[in-house]
């Protein structure tokens, strides 16, 4: 619904790492997606720390689960009097309804409804789902309908397009990224993998043309072109890249981060943020939709930087890294307490113990940490 948006800078805001779900492919334990939701600060808090950026803001609000967040229409309302927001969610609380009696759709550039067939068929929960999606699209909104395609759901890809579009539920294939069931992908699909996730690519991208040609952008998650890292993610360090001046990550407690790097820019809450004045030579990894976007166009790109490119080599200053990292860990003791800090790194201890072979040494190391 989205017409036109103007905005200074994108940020991939993780708002909360807890979920409903417990998906097989998801990068968060499940340790982490059944945590406590901690809330950093009420929806005029967070409203007054973007604002005193002086700064618009495109706001991908992801996790976790968003709706899960207490107060999450309440926080989209304020947030969208002077910013716009894009969204990431399973659609799968009640909050989604006053959702769309509350907010305006010209402030919400995208949602990405996450379908999560294998979870849903668990949970009996597929026409909840497409109930909530057809509401949202006859409010107006911009509605992508995702399908993370593992290999047992893309095998049967033809079947269930056809099954969720006589529901009026059209999905996008969207690829696995990262190691799943002992296997890296995208690289691990199959060539007839490969063709079918492009063939219900270009099928998805032909549903949702109407959509797409009266948005102002293409959605900054991009799944309908996941066909151009199905022979692996680029990598983008090297290039002239806009994070840290266009676009920031931005943690549950509100720290500001140039993207997957250690520079940090302050915290939405404290009031704090100043962002880099100009693009700058990328030197880490993140997110390939967002890397697509805010790489600039036509740099030449020079490769690993660990590589035998003699014409290019990229350094980092153990200072600035180890600034940007007692910077992150400063604002999470001022915001959680340093007994949260003990707490969570205990919990990320015993997830690493947790894959050791041996029982015996696992067993005595849990003995001092439990």
């Amino acid at each position: 619904m989205v017409k036109s948006m103007e905005y200074h800078v994108e940020a991939d805001w993780l708002l909360l790492r807890t979920c409903n779900f417990r998906c097989s492919y998801c990068f968060f334990s499940a340790t982490c997606l059944g945590g406590k939701i901690r809330k950093y600060g009420t929806p005029i808090q967070w409203e007054k720390g973007f604002r005193a950026t002086g700064k618009t803001w495109l706001l991908h609000i992801t996790g976790g689960e968003p709706s899960v967040y207490p107060g999450f229409v309440e926080l989209c309302d304020q947030l969208t009097q002077n910013h716009y927001l894009s969204i990431n969610s399973n659609l799968s609380y009640d909050c989604i309804k006053a959702f769309v009696q509350r907010i305006s759709p010209e402030r919400i550039h995208f949602i990405n409804a996450s379908i999560h067939l294998e979870e849903r068929q668990k949970r009996k929960s597929l026409n909840f789902f497409i109930e909530r999606v057809h509401e949202l699209q006859d409010a107006k909104f911009n509605v992508f309908s995702s399908l993370i395609v593992t290999p047992s759901v893309v095998s049967n890809l033809p079947k269930v397009f056809e099954q969720l579009e006589t529901e009026g539920l059209f999905a996008i294939p969207k690829i696995l990224r990262g190691t799943y069931e002992g296997k890296d992908y995208p690289k691990s699909y199959s060539i007839e993998q490969r063709r079918l996730i492009c063939e219900y690519l270009m099928k998805a991208r032909q549903k949702y043309e109407t959509v797409l040609i009266g948005m102002s952008e293409p959605p900054t998650i991009d799944i309908f072109s996941d066909f151009l890292f199905l022979n692996g993610i680029k990598d983008y360090r090297g290039r002239l890249c806009s994070a840290g001046y266009r676009f920031v990550k931005i943690s549950p407690n509100g720290t500001v981060v140039r993207c997957g790097s250690s520079e940090v820019f302050g915290n939405i809450l404290f009031k704090n943020v100043r962002l880099l004045d100009a693009p700058k030579l990328c030197d880490t990894w993140y997110c390939p939709y967002f890397c697509e976007k805010y790489s600039v166009q036509g740099e030449k790109h020079y490769g690993h930087p660990s590589s035998n490119n003699t014409k290019f080599k990229l350094t980092r200053s153990s200072y600035s890294h180890l600034r940007g990292r007692m910077l992150e860990l400063y604002y999470l003791i001022q915001t959680d307490g340093c007994a949260s800090i003990v707490k969570m790194s205990a919990s990320k201890l015993k997830e690493r113990v947790g894959n050791i072979a041996n029982s015996g040494l696992k067993k005595f190391i849990m003995s001092f940490i439990s």
